[in-house]
C-alpha cells in the first residue's frame, strides 16, 4: 500500500493590530498582498481569525491591540509577487499629479497612456492607484476608511483632470448632470484655423438646427500644427468633429487618418467647473497647456 503524502506545512500567521483600521487593510499591510481584492477574498473565504473568531467581513474595523490570525502555506508564500507590496501602499507613492482636493472631491492629472477604470481587477488603473492612495492615507491618519468613486471617464489615449469623490450621493449627483458642468479642452490639431470663432454641435436626426455651440480660441500655431482651446468638455469631441473638418483641421491622433506625432490623442481636458446644489459647493480646477503639444508647435 503506497504511503500517504504527507499533509502539507501549515503556518500560522499572527500579529496584533497597531492601529485601528478595516481588516483586509491590515491582513494586506501583514501579508504583502498585491491588492485589496487579495485580501477580501482571503478574508470572505473564512481564512482570517480575530481574537480567535473567523471574521468575514473584509471592512470591519478592527480596534487597535486585537490578535488577527491567517495561514500561511509556505508553498502559496513562495509564489507570491517578489515585487507586491510589504505594506499599505505609503501616502506618497501616487504617479499622477494632485490638482485639488478637499474632504469631498479629489481632483488629478491623469496622463495619457494610462487607463482611467477597468472592471477588469488585474489591470493596474489610475483609479485603482488613487483609490489605494486615498485609503491607505486614511489609514495612516487613524482615520475610518471612506469610500471612493471616480467620476468622469477619459480615454486611454487622451490626458486630463479626473474627478473622484468620497461620497456615493455626490457622485451620483454629479454624474446625473455631467453635461450641464462647464469644460474647457486643448485640441492639437493639424492645420490651422486664422482666428477665433464657434463650433455649432452636430445635428440630432430630428433636429434642423443645433442651437449648442462650442467657441474656440487658437491658442499658438506651429505651420502644420495648432493648439485650440475649445469651451468643450471630452464627450463633446465628436460634436465639434464635423466643424474642424469644414476648417480642413483634423484631432491628431483621433481616427485612423489622423496624423500622430505623439502616440496619443491630441486631447486634453484643463478645466473643469462642477458645481452641486446639494452641498451648496463649486469646484474650479485647471492644468497647463500639456508639454507634449507645446513642443509639436514649437
Amino acid at each position: 500500500m503506497a504511503a500517504r503524502p504527507p499533509r502539507p506545512k501549515v503556518n500560522i500567521r499572527r500579529w496584533t493590530s497597531e492601529i485601528e483600521a478595516p481588516l483586509h487593510a491590515l491582513v494586506r499591510s501583514e501579508l504583502g498582498l498585491a491588492s485589496i481584492t487579495a485580501s477580501r477574498n482571503l478574508i470572505k473565504g473564512g481564512a482570517v481569525r480575530v481574537e480567535g473568531e473567523v471574521v468575514k467581513i473584509p471592512s470591519l474595523v478592527i480596534p487597535v491591540g486585537q490578535e488577527i490570525s491567517v495561514p500561511e502555506e509556505r508553498e502559496a508564500r513562495k509564489t507570491e509577487h517578489a515585487d507586491a507590496p510589504k505594506s499599505i501602499r505609503p501616502s506618497d507613492d501616487l504617479p499622477f499629479e494632485i490638482l485639488y482636493e478637499d474632504e469631498d472631491v479629489f481632483c488629478y492629472l491623469k496622463p495619457a497612456g494610462w487607463v482611467l477604470a477597468s472592471p477588469n481587477p488585474r489591470v493596474d488603473t489610475s483609479f485603482t492607484r488613487v483609490k489605494e492612495y486615498l485609503i491607505a492615507r486614511d489609514v495612516e491618519g487613524g482615520n475610518p476608511e471612506r469610500s471612493v468613486h471616480f467620476v468622469n471617464m477619459i480615454d486611454r489615449d487622451s490626458s486630463g483632470i479626473a474627478v473622484v469623490v468620497r461620497d456615493m450621493g455626490l457622485r451620483k449627483r454629479l454624474q446625473e448632470n455631467w453635461a450641464s458642468q462647464r469644460f474647457e479642452s486643448y485640441l492639437l490639431l493639424q492645420g490651422e484655423i486664422p482666428e477665433d470663432g464657434e463650433f455649432s454641435a452636430r445635428r440630432k436626426p430630428d433636429e434642423k438646427y443645433s442651437a449648442k455651440k462650442f467657441p474656440f480660441r487658437r491658442m499658438r500655431s506651429g505651420g502644420r500644427y495648432c493648439i485650440l482651446k475649445v469651451q468643450a468638455g471630452l464627450q463633446d469631441i465628436p460634436d465639434i468633429l464635423p466643424g474642424l473638418r469644414h476648417h480642413n483641421c483634423m484631432v491628431c491622433g483621433l481616427g485612423q487618418d489622423a496624423p500622430d506625432p505623439l502616440g496619443r490623442q491630441g486631447v486634453h481636458l484643463f478645466r473643469v467647473v462642477m458645481t452641486d446644489t446639494e452641498l451648496d459647493a463649486m469646484w474650479e480646477v485647471k492644468t497647463r497647456v500639456p508639454k507634449e503639444f507645446l513642443r509639436v508647435v514649437k
